[in-house]
C-alpha cells in the first residue's frame, strides 16, 4: 500500500439510514478534529426503497443464501452511492484524486448479531464503488467487526470517543436514527455503547400506514403532538416488555425486530395521531430507560444527534424524564450537526483503517480491538 499523503486530509463517508429514504454523503477534513466541508444526499427512488424494505423483512437469512432480489438492489444501491459520491465532488470542485478514502456502510438489509452463525447483511459493493468512482473505498465495517467477536453495531462510538469526550464532564451522545444508540463518556471510565432500541422506526412506519402520501416522517413530531398516548398505553406497555430490553449491556437491535403493522388494530377511540403519539412515547421511554440504568452519574450533559434530533416533540418526551441534573442538547454545541455524526464516523473509520490503526469497540459491541473494514 502506497504511504498516505497528507496533503488535504479529505475524506468522504457515506450511509443511507433506516428510513431507507435517502442516501447521503459527507466530504470532511480530518486532523485531530473533524470538520464537515460539503455535504451531498440524492433521495432514494420509490421502487428501490420499496424492494430493499421487503428485503429486509424477510426471515431466510440472506447472507448465506442470497436472492435474485437482493442482487438486484444491491447493484441497483451501489450505482445509487456511486451518483451521490460523484455529485458531492463536482459540488466541491475536487477530483477523486483529492480524496484519501470513502468510507462506506452501505444499506443494512438484515443485522442479526445473536443467530447461530451471527450476521450483518448491507449492500452496496465496496469494489464497484471503488472502480467507478476511481476512490479508494472502505467498506464491510460491521462484518468485520462481528469476525472479531462483536456484534457488529454501534460502530459510532468510537467516534464519539475520539471527538466528543471530555476529560472533566459526563457526557452520552445519543444518535436516534431507526435505532436508538447511546454512547456514555464518564470522566475517568472507559466509553460504554449500545442500542436502547427502537428509534424512528416505529414512527416512520406509523406515519407510512396512517398517513400515508408524501408523508415518510412524522416533521417536528406534529402528528404525534396532536394524538394521545395514554390511550394506547396497552399497547407501549407489551412493546416495553420485550426480552430485548432486559438484556445487560452491551447490546445491539435492528429495526426488523419492529413492526407496527403487527402492533396497530382498528379501534373507534383511537386516532390516528394516538398511534404515531405512542410510537413515539415507546422511543423516548426506552431511550431514558436504559440511559437511567446504565448511569448513575448525578450530572450528565446528552447530545443528541440523528435524524430524531429534528423530533422536537420527541425530545420534549425525552426531557420529561430525564433526571432534574441531566442536561439535554444537540451535537451542534460540540461543532458537529447532528445531521452528519454518523456520515462522518465512517469518514473517520475509513481513515482509521487506511491508517492502519485498530479500533477498540470492546465495551460497545464485544470485539476485540482490531482494524475495522476492508479496503478496496
Amino acid at each position: 500500500m502506497q504511504p498516505i499523503s497528507k496533503k488535504n486530509n479529505l475524506y468522504i463517508g457515506t450511509l443511507s439510514g433506516t428510513s431507507m429514504d435517502s442516501i447521503d454523503a459527507t466530504l470532511l477534513k480530518i486532523t485531530n478534529k473533524v470538520k464537515v466541508i460539503n455535504s451531498y444526499s440524492v433521495k432514494m427512488p420509490k421502487t428501490l426503497s420499496n424492494k430493499m424494505m421487503e428485503l429486509s423483512k424477510t426471515k431466510k437469512n440472506l447472507f448465506l443464501y442470497p436472492t435474485k432480489e437482493l442482487r438486484e438492489a444491491d447493484e441497483e444501491f451501489t450505482f445509487e452511492t456511486v451518483n451521490v459520491v460523484k455529485k458531492l465532488l463536482k459540488k466541491s470542485k475536487l477530483r477523486n484524486s483529492d480524496i484519501h478514502a470513502l468510507g462506506s456502510h452501505g444499506q443494512t438489509i438484515q443485522h442479526r448479531p445473536f443467530s447461530k452463525k451471527p450476521y450483518s447483511l448491507q449492500i452496496g459493493n465496496p469494489k464497484i464503488i471503488s472502480n467507478l468512482t476511481g476512490i479508494t473505498t472502505i467498506g464491510n465495517f460491521r462484518q468485520t467487526n462481528i469476525k472479531n467477536g462483536g456484534s457488529g453495531a454501534p460502530l459510532t462510538p468510537s467516534f464519539h470517543n475520539f471527538f466528543l469526550r471530555d476529560k472533566t464532564k459526563n457526557r452520552a451522545i445519543i444518535n436516534i436514527g431507526g435505532i436508538t444508540n447511546i454512547t456514555l463518556l464518564l470522566k475517568n471510565k472507559k466509553t460504554i455503547g449500545w442500542d436502547t432500541g427502537p428509534g424512528n422506526c416505529l414512527i416512520d412506519q406509523s406515519v407510512k400506514k396512517l398517513i400515508g402520501g408524501k408523508f415518510l416522517f412524522d416533521k417536528n413530531g406534529d402528528f404525534a403532538r396532536k394524538g394521545d398516548f395514554k390511550k394506547v398505553r396497552k399497547t407501549i406497555d407489551l412493546v416495553i416488555k420485550k426480552p430485548f430490553f432486559n438484556i445487560e449491556i452491551p447490546k445491539s437491535d435492528s429495526t426488523e425486530n419492529y413492526d407496527f403493522s403487527k402492533l396497530f388494530f382498528k379501534n373507534s377511540n383511537l386516532s390516528k395521531f394516538d398511534w404515531i403519539s405512542a410510537m413515539t412515547e415507546i422511543t423516548a421511554l426506552t431511550l431514558v430507560n436504559s440511559l437511567v440504568k446504565n448511569c448513575s452519574s448525578k450530572k450528565l450533559n446528552i447530545y443528541i444527534c440523528g435524524g430524531g434530533s429534528k423530533n422536537s416533540y420527541l425530545i420534549k418526551r425525552i426531557k420529561t424524564k430525564l433526571p432534574r441534573n441531566w442536561s439535554i442538547g444537540n451535537t451542534k454545541t460540540l461543532g458537529i450537526d447532528p445531521m452528519f455524526v454518523e456520515t462522518s464516523t465512517f469518514g473517520w473509520l475509513a481513515k482509521q483503517r487506511l491508517e492502519n490503526k485498530k479500533i477498540d469497540l470492546k465495551s460497545s459491541t464485544g470485539a476485540i480491538p482490531s482494524l475495522t473494514g476492508e479496503v478496496f
